[in-house]
């Protein structure tokens, strides 16, 4: 078990940790860039990976320099992005009307509602909850209603999809949970032991597995689904979560999970494979991204501070820093770049793992 002690490796965001041996892997800072843009790139799209941030009154889309490549002007109204960047819906706060439109600005539909609208990551797939939550409709990029075209439960809790793909997850109060394939079909559904509620699902990028968090007021566990061969496989976790928090599902079934002052790292058979410690978190955002063998993890400490962990799927921590000027912190991993939003600050560093 590795420990990771409140504090550790405070410094600038210039500093960086370099691990020597065998795998000879670094982590070096990309750019630090305050949340104020004076001016536009050109977004020739010829590098697809784009960062979106959002602010109050629009979104910015960022490539990997930390240049600001397109501005989405919202004002009172809210907007959904899709992962890619390639469309965006934006509905009213109290408004009757939902639209979808591609970056450059084309409509592809309108609709007369006042359902919450989700998007997957290519927006394929839009999942609309109506008021009560107790619905969610399903349509694709052209408007038209596709796969399962609705999933019935009482009071949703999670929609999320694929962090790179068009996958979808959903759970309810009542403990029933469903997860849709790229066309919007209900592929696997299931309920959490009675007396639990789902708390939190994620579905992999390939589709293949589920992570499902649930529980109740004194006991909460987490639930790792072969989707494909529809089984399932529960463990118990120490701590109860009144709100949500990070986690995580790779595409070989991997499990990775923030436990208030912990990670766990499960196998696909939901057995507990490593325990991280880490400084204890505050109830609330949190952020858990995965790619090549690296999880990067932001949260709020429970001290004010925000705090990143780049950890391996082996249990080592990577890389740790305390950013004592940032209220929150967001992170997602993306072709070794780690990409990370502060209450203040836009950061990224690059990952460099050597294969000797």
């Amino acid at each position: 078990m590795k420990y990771l002690l409140a504090g550790l490796l405070i410094g600038t965001i210039a500093g960086f940790l370099l691990f020597r041996g065998a795998s000879a892997s670094e982590i070096m800072p990309e750019f630090y860039n305050p949340l104020q843009f004076d001016s536009i790139v050109s977004d020739s799209r010829s590098n697809p990976n784009t960062f979106i941030v959002p602010m109050v009154d629009r979104l910015i889309l960022v490539d990997t320099a930390g240049n600001c490549v397109r501005t989405v002007e919202h004002g009172d109204e809210l907007i959904e992005f899709s992962g890619n960047g390639d469309y965006y819906i934006k509905y009213g706060r109290i408004g009757t009307k939902i639209e979808l439109f591609g970056i450059k600005g084309e409509r592809y539909w309108q609709k007369d509602s006042r359902e919450k609208p989700f998007i997957s990551y290519n927006g394929k797939i839009v999942f609309l909850l109506n008021g009560d939550h107790s619905g969610i409709r399903i349509f694709d990029t052209n408007g038209n209603s596709v796969g399962s075209e609705q999933i019935i439960g009482r009071l949703c809790t999670s929609i999320e999809f694929s962090g790179k793909n068009d996958f979808g997850a959903c759970g309810f109060i009542d403990g029933h949970y469903c997860f849709t394939d790229e066309q919007g079909v209900i592929i696997n559904s299931g309920r959490v032991p009675v007396k639990n509620s789902v708390k939190g699902t994620k579905i992999s990028n390939n589709g293949k597995y589920g992570f499902i968090h649930y529980g109740n007021t004194t006991k909460d566990w987490v639930r790792i689904v072969n989707i494909n061969k529809n089984r399932s496989y529960d463990s118990s976790l120490e701590n109860v979560h009144v709100v949500r928090t990070a986690m995580n599902i790779t595409d070989d079934g991997d499990g990775a999970f923030f436990d208030n002052d912990k990670i766990l790292l499960f196998d696909k058979g939901c057995n507990l494979k490593f325990k991280l410690d880490v400084p204890k978190k505050k109830a609330g955002f949190s952020t858990l991204s995965f790619e090549n063998g690296i999880y990067v993890l932001g949260y709020t400490k429970n001290t004010g501070e925000s705090q990143l962990v780049v950890f391996k799927s082996n249990g080592d921590i990577f890389y740790a820093k305390d950013f004592s000027n940032e209220s929150f912190l967001s992170g997602i991993i993306r072709d070794d770049l780690i990409f990370l939003r502060g209450s203040d600050n836009l950061l990224a560093y690059k990952i460099r793992l050597s294969t000797e």
